[in-house]
């Protein structure tokens, strides 16, 4: 759903107007870097001179460029992310703990956090000449329903916002290996559950596989999940217990501590 869609129509302490510049800055998705004032329109479902004045405030603003028409998102959106990683201690402890389970595994490891019905990752620590999706950086979404990173945080949420979830998801196929039916994926979160850790293969891109386990805060309550991606077939499920499991949970429980 477009963000500003999302509103409370009845709720008279809301601005549709700023849910709507917000909107605007979201439709430069990852594969959006340049769009025209009628792109924008299109994908926002509103007309163009609506549109017309949100790309010229931000533009006054600073947030937003153009050359020729075309309008892209200049450095000062980071701005809007600073306060957000910063006082999660994610530049100062997330990033170091995840750098050294990254070196200790000999893999790229991901953190990620729910928002909705998808994962956003807020923090990566990149291994050198080993595997890596080009889609796993800080910002990428992915979709909670055929993910590991995902399915480690729906497993573990209060079961009355993990019924809302699954009831708002329009499931669907992203490979052969997809789990589209209801039933099957909360049988398969409840199995997560019960033994701490999501492994998906081929469900969400073909041939990569995934191991996430869950990061909690105080009260057992679930803030995201740590995860590495690997080759399909690179890993015996028992190795990634033996070996691999300890590490993250390490990190997850470090993590979890300052989140």
């Amino acid at each position: 759903m477009i963000l500003y869609q999302r509103l409370d129509q009845d709720d008279k302490e809301v601005s549709s107007t700023f849910a709507k510049g917000l909107s605007v800055i979201t439709a430069f998705d990852g594969s959006n870097r340049e769009l025209t004032i009628s792109e924008i329109a299109t994908k926002m479902q509103l007309n163009r001179a609506a549109i017309r004045r949100l790309i010229r405030t931000l533009e006054q603003l600073g947030f937003v460029s153009h050359d020729r028409g075309r309008y892209q998102l200049t450095p000062r959106v980071l701005r809007l992310s600073r306060g957000f990683l910063e006082t999660r201690s994610i530049p100062q402890v997330v990033q170091p703990v995840l750098r050294r389970v990254s070196h200790e595994i000999g893999e790229s490891v991901s953190l990620a956090m729910p928002d909705g019905d998808e994962a956003v990752y807020v923090a990566h620590a990149f291994v050198p000449n080993r595997f890596s999706l080009n889609m796993v950086t800080v910002g990428s979404r992915v979709p909670a329903a055929p993910t590991a990173v995902g399915r480690a945080i729906l497993a573990f949420l209060e079961p009355e916002d993990r019924e809302a979830i699954l009831d708002s998801l329009s499931l669907s196929a992203h490979t052969a290996n997809t789990l589209v039916g209801r039933k099957e994926l909360a049988a398969a979160l409840d199995t997560i559950r019960r033994c701490g850790y999501s492994l998906s293969a081929s469900e969400y891109v073909e041939g990569v596989s995934s191991l996430a386990l869950p990061v909690f805060g105080g009260e057992r309550q679930v803030l995201g999940a740590v995860s590495i991606v690997f080759p399909s077939g690179q890993y015996e499920e028992q190795e990634l217990k033996d070996r691999v499991f300890g590490l993250l949970q390490r990190a997850a429980e470090d993590i979890g501590a300052v989140l």
